[in-house]
């Protein structure tokens, strides 16, 4: 059982990626706070692979967490499209070795999943709406979503197009951060519709669900729904770079291996209600990465 009045140890599979980083950083305030992902790095404390049963047993027993939060997983859609055993192995086989461990020991897991459950077929999809996804990676998602819910106690967490400042990283808004260096044009669809989340916004959604033990399934997204080219050319008026640079096309032009879902507009006010939680616009958002970059670049400096 868990007790959300004292410190927990909590693990973070991904721990190396976008999401799994800043969650590790943004919760070790208050928790001991553990990370495994097959990449070394700052947040991981320990290297491992989630589909080698034995190992990731062996890692699991060690640490013996409180609460599992699971982002690891392959997200890049069209090589999940065209690696499809791989996908399925990491996506839906690793997430059963977690939850095998996890009910032997009465845990509870987070799970980290999307939107792209939703077929994208008429949007403002709660979570009571059809689950139909129209590619491999979806398909492995919703396949993993079923698997976390034979646990007892466990959260099911759909965001999309997470964003924010991650140095290096090849998120939405650093893949438009670059344009500024480059000085060339990027194609960006304005068919493609969704509530963007910021990744810090993703994290409180997170902190606050350990802290009130919410259980279920929810909807993690952005209060705005938007298209990616009215979400480029926001980002690009508050950076400051070039909307010259966008180019305005539609999904068909791009020859993407897999198929999106088109309109994947999304509420997610039952999360937020529960959570009694005000989430900040995406220009607020975007003003707040905008903020924590100086202070990265004035760090730099000294």
């Amino acid at each position: 059982m868990i007790n959300n009045n004292q410190t927990m140890k909590i693990l973070i599979t991904g721990s190396a990626g976008f999401v799994g980083k800043n969650l590790f950083n943004y919760l070790k305030k208050e928790h001991e706070v553990y990370g495994i992902s097959r990449r070394a790095g700052e947040t991981t404390t320990h290297q491992c692979d989630i589909t080698k049963r034995d190992d990731l047993m062996q890692v699991l027993n060690l640490i013996n967490p409180d609460l599992i939060v699971h982002s690891a997983a392959l997200t890049f859609v069209d090589y999940c499209q065209e690696h499809k055993d791989e996908t399925w192995t990491t996506n839906v086989d690793g997430t059963l070795n977690l939850v095998k461990w996890s009910f032997l020991n009465k845990k509870k897991i987070i799970y980290i999943s999307t939107d792209y459950v939703y077929a994208g077929e008429k949007g403002n999809y709660s979570e009571e709406s059809e689950t139909k996804p129209v590619n491999i990676y979806g398909e492995t998602k919703l396949a993993a979503e079923k698997i976390i819910s034979i646990l007892p106690n466990f959260l099911i967490l759909r965001p999309t197009v997470i964003f924010g400042y991650d140095p290096g990283g090849s998120n939405f808004f650093m893949q438009l951060l670059r344009l500024k260096e480059k000085k060339e044009l990027k194609k960006i669809v304005d068919d493609q519709i969704s509530n963007p989340i910021d990744v810090l916004v993703l994290c409180e959604y997170i902190k606050l669900s350990i802290e009130k033990n919410i259980s279920g399934v929810f909807n993690a997204t952005g209060p705005e729904t938007v298209d990616r080219f009215v979400f480029a050319n926001l980002i690009a008026s508050i950076f400051n770079i070039d909307n010259n640079l966008l180019q305005k096309v539609k999904t068909s032009e791009l020859g993407q291996k897999a198929l999106r879902p088109m309109n994947n507009g999304s509420t997610s006010t039952k999360l937020r209600s529960v959570l009694n939680y005000k989430c900040p616009s995406l220009r607020e958002s975007l003003e707040n990465h905008k903020k924590i970059m100086e202070s990265d670049k004035i760090k730099n400096l000294n």
